[in-house]
């Protein structure tokens, strides 16, 4: 899925490693994370597949870049995997560990569902302020529409948020609620 993302940014702009990772940081990483070491070894694969092919830029004063470009068969494998939908599948960590949580203590799960809450908090904050990442961004696309799908995506992000956020609330007032009688949970 990483070289899809690289993929799909280099489908805007030539970029150097440097820059993919930027990119990937003030957008991408709000649903994918990646480091910088996972971007250069991926970086080196779909160059040795020949989906892209660099450069490099001298530059007075500083060393030497490296940029990046999608070749056409780059361009092909991105838009094939595009084309092949799926909405993902089912695994999910989160609910393989609340399945088994009667296995600890109540105090566990209520601190556990607090702390989901807080990164929920903490997600939605740094939502706020993505618009005007985007906007940056623009200059880079060749087409402005390409932002629908920015929304679309940051959308989805926020309501996911506040879907996490309410289902702990749920969730606390269950493991709160008087044990004897039949919450639910």
């Amino acid at each position: 899925m990483l070289k899809h993302g690289i993929l799909g940014l280099l489908n805007y702009s030539d970029m150097s490693g440097y820059e993919i990772m930027e990119v990937f940081r003030d957008s991408l990483n709000f649903f994918w994370t990646a480091n910088t070491s996972q971007i250069y070894r991926e970086l080196q694969t779909l160059k040795h597949k020949g989906f892209v092919v660099d450069r490099v830029v001298e530059q007075s004063g500083k060393p030497d870049k490296k940029i990046f470009s999608i070749t056409d068969s780059g361009r092909d494998e991105f838009k094939n995997w595009l084309r092949e939908f799926s909405y993902g599948n089912s695994n999910s960590p989160l609910l393989m560990k609340v399945f088994f949580s009667g296995e600890i203590s109540k105090e566990e799960n209520l601190e556990r569902f607090h702390k989901i809450k807080a990164e929920c908090a903490e997600s939605l904050e740094k939502y706020s302020g993505v618009k005007e990442i985007m906007e940056a961004y623009m200059g880079m696309v060749p087409d402005p529409k390409t932002a629908v799908y920015w929304n679309m995506t940051l959308d989805y992000g926020i309501r996911y948020q506040q879907m996490l956020n309410e289902w702990c609330d749920s969730c606390i007032a269950g493991l709160e609620a008087d044990e004897n009688e039949n919450s639910g949970y």
